[in-house]
């Protein structure tokens, strides 16, 4: 039977099911504030970086390649001061995601004089979480990215801080007083002996944690810090994500620093965590250290972004493209379930007939 036959007699099967219900379109990036509790900083009351919304939407475009790009974002001051972060719809565990990764943390790390291998960033630990009780609020269980540097089994640490010991300017709005702020601290070394981390290996040595990889400048496909396509989409271009485990940023990707739900771990057990998905993000200061002359090291937030799944008509991943696939990809979109609500085959973001269209023409055309 040819392709055509087949795909002819499936069609007029499906004509018994309901059609799939169309998505609204929604936002990649981060829209809603949850909480924002920084910690104390020397920018904490600058409204150049304490605004916590400067992390919703796509990141600052001027670029971070060779120079700190501060256009847009908002600091969490020191060790433990968190931002958490909600979205238009969950962030899910994709298999079609690039490079098996599901979402990408953009802060104002960059490259020490263009050199891939030696970049300035202050880590930030990730945190996720999934809306169980379906109450629309951060308060189910949170799971650990312990990254490169973190055991799987960690106790989280705690910081007191003592306003009558610290620079007026460095408190944040809000605290007076002596208060305590605790997160999951990174170890020294390598982190809190200086921001600037250097990578002798042709693999990264440091990965799985927020502001260490520079965001591009929008339209900066090949990583030279020249814009090369000035009609980028942001949806697109900051949605690809770079892979953490190779210096510098992979062409066609616009930095940032990229993460896999299957990295999720319970922090009590070491236990992988077995996400599908996620709703809330929560970044904080990984580092506890004050540097005489550059001040205290604290993660900057830009943006965060859900990763754009590559679908390919080899929907059940066995690298053969047959009549099993077009099975797979109408219980997919018939379902209605899973990324972006099912079977969203055009990375539109709804999912509709034109996703039936996208992959028909792809599993046609497929060699």
């Amino acid at each position: 039977m040819t392709r055509t036959h087949t795909i002819t007699t499936l069609l007029g099967a499906s004509a018994m099911f309901p059609v799939a219900t169309a998505i609204a379109s929604t936002s990649p990036f981060a829209s809603r504030v949850i909480a924002f509790d920084p910690a104390p900083g020397q920018f904490v009351q600058s409204p150049l970086f304490n605004d916590p919304s400067r992390a919703l939407g796509p990141p600052g475009s001027a670029g971070g390649f060779a120079a700190p790009d501060n256009a847009k974002v908002v600091s969490l001051g020191g060790f433990s001061g968190s931002i958490t972060l909600g979205f238009d719809q969950p962030i899910y565990r994709n298999p079609f995601n690039p490079r098996g990764l599901d979402f990408i943390v953009f802060g104002n790390a960059f490259f020490v004089s263009a050199d891939p291998f030696r970049r300035h960033c202050e880590p930030g630990v990730i945190e996720v979480s999934r809306d169980d009780n379906s109450n629309g609020l951060a308060d189910d269980p949170w799971f650990l990215i312990p990254g490169s540097h973190l055991s799987a089994q960690i106790t989280p640490a705690s910081r007191t801080w003592d306003q009558s010991s610290l620079n007026p300017v460095w408190i944040p709005p809000g605290r007076s007083g002596t208060w305590s702020t605790t997160g999951y601290a990174l170890p020294n070394p390598p982190f809190a002996s200086s921001p600037v981390q250097i990578n002798t290996s042709a693999t990264e040595t440091i990965w799985g944690y927020a502001d260490l990889t520079p965001a591009l400048a929008l339209g900066d496909t090949d990583a030279d810090n020249i814009v090369d396509d000035l009609l980028a989409d942001p949806a697109h271009f900051y949605t690809t994500p770079d892979d953490p485990f190779s210096p510098g940023i992979t062409p066609g990707s616009g930095g940032g620093s990229a993460f896999a739900l299957a990295w999720a771990v319970n922090p009590a057990t070491g236990l992988s965590a077995n996400l599908d998905r996620i709703d809330f993000i929560r970044i904080s200061t990984g580092v506890d250290a004050i540097s005489p002359i550059l001040g205290e090291i604290s993660t900057e937030v830009s943006a965060v972004a859900d990763v754009a799944p590559i679908y390919t008509p080899d929907v059940d991943h066995n690298a053969i493209i047959d009549v099993q696939d077009i099975f797979a990809f109408l219980n997919l979109w018939f379902a209605g379930v899973g990324e972006h609500g099912g079977a969203d085959f055009d990375a539109s973001r709804a999912t509709d007939v034109q996703d039936l269209f996208a992959f028909l023409n792809a599993w046609f055309t497929a060699p």
